[in-house]
């Protein structure tokens, strides 16, 4: 590859680690280019980026994004996720791809600028979407203003009951 495209590759690189929320590195020895492609599209549906990249070219990358804790996983095949507005997703991908190819394996993740090894992505993708946790909120946060409606509509019920039979009685004297 000429110079002017690794540089190019190594900016591109650099530019998705530097806005991605997450990083996953994996191993997809193994994986035939059927595979691999099912892979993409599936990250592809949930706004992912996964990128195979030459390890040289992608040392140079964590270098100059400055995410040198990754720099220990990056041995042999190597595809790199990046996840954006919901950092959880390629943990997903991942998990649910794996349920059907064993094959691809995850080195580390560089989550939210925490490291995680292999293990602890099984929990990263059992952890609720970014929608998930904004909806589970609006609920928390709509709940007592409910709450409050529903007490004044009783205490006006109760007023409103109480004045009818107070008319109820006074007609009945009348």
């Amino acid at each position: 590859m000429p110079t002017e495209q690794k540089k190019a590759v190594v900016a591109e690189v650099t530019e998705h680690l530097k806005e991605a929320n997450s990083v996953f590195l994996t191993d997809f020895t193994g994986l035939n280019v059927e595979d691999i492609s099912e892979l993409r599209r599936a990250f592809a549906g949930v706004d992912v980026r996964y990128r195979v990249v030459k390890n040289t070219l992608a040392r140079l990358s964590v270098k100059e994004s400055g995410c040198d804790e990754l720099l220990e996983y990056l041995e042999g095949p190597t595809g790199i996720a990046f996840g954006y507005d919901d950092p959880t997703a390629p943990a997903k991908v991942i998990k649910e791809f794996s349920k059907k190819n064993e094959n691809l394996k995850v080195r580390a993740c560089l989550f939210e600028g925490v490291l995680f090894g292999e293990e602890r992505v099984g929990q990263l993708a059992n952890l609720p979407s970014r929608n998930e946790m904004l909806a589970k909120l609006s609920g928390v946060l709509q709940a007592p203003v409910s709450n409050l409606a529903y007490a004044l509509n009783g205490v006006l019920s109760k007023l409103v009951y109480a004045l009818d039979a107070v008319k109820e009685q006074k007609e009945k004297e009348s």
